[in-house]
């Protein structure tokens, strides 16, 4: 098996490779920093999945289970929003989402409900 890991920067790239005979790719930096370009299309594009991409949301809502599990086992949530943040780059309300979950995800008792009263201050994704 033969896997590639480093400057791969988009999910097209990572495609080509896989194309090319490649076995897996590491989307490491890129997929953390622009998660919803790269992540959401993932599984049709790399795996041939059927139905719509996912969108940020469903990965917000998607966490929240294991927000749940993490608290329960003596975590504290900005042990998990701090790799949040920028899910919403560029996205109208992503300024309040880091700035409610960086104020409030370190305050004793914090839990998912913070997550998802953040969640609505981003206006929908119309391209979506």
């Amino acid at each position: 098996h033969l896997s590639i890991n480093g400057g791969i920067a988009t999910l097209d790239h990572a495609v080509e490779l896989l194309d090319q005979g490649f076995d897996g790719v590491m989307l490491g930096r890129a997929a953390y920093h622009q998660p919803a370009d790269i992540l959401c299309a993932a599984d049709r594009r790399i795996f041939g999945h059927d139905g719509p991409d996912s969108t940020a949301e469903d990965a917000v809502q998607a966490m929240l289970p294991y927000i749940e599990a993490h608290l329960a086992a003596g975590g504290r949530l900005n042990q998990i929003t701090r790799h949040m943040l920028g899910l919403f780059a560029g996205r109208p309300g992503a300024r309040a989402w880091r700035r409610m979950l960086s104020e409030g995800a370190s305050r004793p008792g914090a839990g998912p409900e913070l997550v998802e009263e953040a969640l609505t201050q981003i206006a929908p994704d119309l391209a979506a």
